[in-house]
């Protein structure tokens, strides 16, 4: 059960310093859109100080893509990417120019070896596998609906492969197996112990089961992107829906939840805000931005009518004590 509503937010100036935003569900809009009231939200948010993040799924090319769209790309602008596989600084994304190969913060990876013996599993229960390779990017195999949105969403270029053939120097930031919802909902519960102890088994979207190495969750990944902004995970606040945000959401100092979220993700948040069409995040960010305006006013207002004039060193240390 959420602490917090939407109204009663806790407002203490200073202790968020970075607003960290899953995309699919979260920030964008069903339709993959970002409403303008969001933009100007979040920019008045960076304007004041806030770090913008993405925590995605995805490859970096959409966190820029989704960054630019915002307004708030710029030189120090980071992503937690692959689901916490990697973490990205988007200004070194973008100078490095390929899709592949380029700089990051950190990483972790799963063999090929593993990858092969994943793939096996899946199709011996009528699924499909794709998966970011280290070197050649996102790799594919038996196009349907459900891996074509994969392919439309990372905006990469992508090659169709056999997984069961991969060669064993091969690394990959992360494995989605794909298929019916129900098929999915069974085998999480059939897989090999050898695959429970090296990966992280998150379900991101009702059609996809993503295998991440355990060490790199989003949840872990937010610590390494805090530090590089010079942060704690307790200067953020994170916003998310599915179970692959979960980690994340535990890990910060504000974790909100969308209203269109699975149970178990607003279950364990701070606070549930409205839903991804309805704009929750801009809703709450603009509350954290308008309760704070609000007391700021109110303490300054305090303090002029209670103060003498001789007393306004004390009422300047007050308010750095209130806000700082």
């Amino acid at each position: 059960m959420a602490k917090y509503t939407i109204d009663n937010l806790p407002i203490v100036k200073g202790k968020y310093k970075v607003i960290a935003l899953d995309l699919d569900d979260t920030l964008l809009r069903s339709d993959k859109s970002i409403s303008e009231n969001t933009i100007k939200t979040l920019q008045k948010a960076q304007s004041q100080g806030f770090s913008i993040a993405i925590a995605t799924g995805r490859h970096p090319k959409s966190a820029v893509l989704y960054m630019e769209k915002l307004g708030c790309l710029n030189k120090n602008s980071y992503a937690v990417c692959f689901n916490g596989a990697g973490v990205v600084r988007l200004s070194d994304y973008v100078a490095f120019g390929k899709d592949i190969g380029f700089p990051m913060v950190c990483k972790e990876t799963a063999p090929s070896s593993l990858v092969r013996e994943v793939a096996q599993f899946a199709h011996d229960n009528d699924c499909v596998v794709h998966g970011y390779s280290v070197t050649r990017g996102l790799l594919v195999e038996n196009h349907n609906p459900h891996t074509q949105r994969e392919i439309d969403n990372g905006r990469v270029g992508f090659k169709d492969i056999s997984f069961t053939s991969l060669d064993d120097n091969e690394e990959f930031f992360k494995v989605l197996v794909v298929g019916e919802k129900e098929t999915l909902d069974r085998i999480r519960g059939e897989l090999p112990k050898k695959f429970t102890d090296f990966f992280a088994v998150v379900r991101s979207e009702a059609n996809y089961l993503e295998f991440i190495p355990n060490h790199s969750t989003k949840g872990t990944a937010i610590v390494h992107l805090c530090q590089a902004l010079g942060y704690t995970p307790e200067n953020a606040m994170a916003f998310g829906d599915a179970e692959n945000d979960l980690a994340m959401i535990k890990s910060v100092g504000l974790g909100v939840a969308m209203k269109n979220g699975f149970d178990i993700v607003k279950e364990a948040a701070d606070v549930v805000t409205l839903t991804n069409d309805e704009d929750g995040v801009a809703e709450l960010v603009k509350k954290y931005l308008d309760s704070y305006s609000l007391l700021s006013a109110y303490i300054s207002v305090w303090c002029f009518a209670n103060m003498d004039n001789n007393s306004c060193w004390y009422r300047w240390l007050v308010m750095g004590k209130v806000f700082n």
